[in-house]
């Protein structure tokens, strides 16, 4: 009688071959959240992905900062978490910011923050603070987005009628610049950045490093 075809079976030592994209996929969520330390690959992943604004020293220094925020290491952080930063506690765009960052993987929240890096052009700077006034994130600030802004930076310290005189000041000053015509469709970067030709100091992050 012929042998019956023998049943393969799995060594004790070959590993599912799932798991060979493990590290694929890991990276795609930006990194492993429990990991105490980024390997050089990490690194210039973390690099290229934020077009080389950081150096190994500062994503080494701000992945221990994310990890000291991140504090059952989801590998994301969320929006108490984010309010948990004095500096940004105490500001009066907290709550746009937060919402800005909130819920990023590391990769992201670098990619993000090297707008405001020592190597980041002023255009780069420009458009990161355009994003934030964009709420609505349409491409454009419209009145109702400058209006979410404003109220965020001035509170409840001036009166209604003093804060609707300030919006209709800044898209006066606009329609200036458009020769007359309407202010309807929102502030483009473009004029964005025109309107804030003239200001020397924009926003700008300083990663402190150990031995600073």
């Amino acid at each position: 009688l012929p042998t019956p075809p023998r049943r393969r079976t799995r060594s004790s030592n070959a590993r599912p071959a799932v798991r060979a994209s493990r590290p694929k996929a890991l990276a795609a969520m930006g990194l492993t959240a429990s990991s105490l330390n980024l390997t050089q690959y990490d690194i210039e992943d973390v690099q290229q992905h934020c077009g080389g604004k950081f150096t190994s020293r500062e994503i080494q220094a701000l992945y221990q900062r994310f990890r000291a925020l991140d504090k059952k290491h989801k590998g994301f952080i969320t929006e108490d978490e984010l309010m948990a930063i004095p500096e940004l506690a105490i500001s009066p765009l907290a709550p746009r910011i937060v919402q800005m960052f909130q819920n990023q993987n590391f990769k992201d929240f670098v990619r993000m923050i090297s707008a405001l890096s020592s190597k980041a052009t002023r255009e780069e700077r420009l458009r990161f603070m355009f994003h934030c006034y964009d709420v609505d994130r349409d491409g454009v600030v419209s009145r109702s987005d400058l209006e979410t802004i404003t109220r965020h930076l001035v509170g409840s310290s001036i009166s209604q009628e003093d804060f609707d005189q300030l919006i209709s000041k800044a898209f006066g000053e606009l329609r200036k610049m458009r020769g007359g015509e309407e202010d309807a469709g929102g502030v483009t970067f473009e004029e964005f950045a025109a309107l804030l030709a003239r200001v020397d100091t924009l926003p700008a992050v300083k990663v402190p490093l150990e031995d600073d």
